[in-house]
């Protein structure tokens, strides 16, 4: 999350500047130059958030799932415990 927002703070403070500076509207090449930078920040952003989180399916899945079979399991027990002989 702070990686996007360092990434879209400088976007940010340019619109906020832009805006409080002149009344004037922006032309069409100020226009295309903001949405390409802007364009590029989020694809950016993407392929961050993506390597992130086949990152964590590789690493903190396989741990989750071994928690939820051993809490399971311990359920298993405790059930049979329960169970006449």
């Amino acid at each position: 999350m702070s990686k996007v927002l360092f990434c879209l703070l400088p976007f940010i403070s340019l619109c906020l500047l832009a805006c409080g500076a002149s009344n004037t509207p922006l032309d069409a090449d100020t226009r295309i130059r903001i949405d390409s930078i802007a364009n590029a920040q989020i694809a950016k952003a993407q392929t961050d958030y993506d390597s992130m989180c086949k990152a964590a399916l590789i690493t903190q899945l396989p741990l989750l799932v071994d928690s939820i079979k051993r809490i399971r399991l311990r359920e298993i027990e405790e059930q049979l415990k329960t169970v006449p002989k």
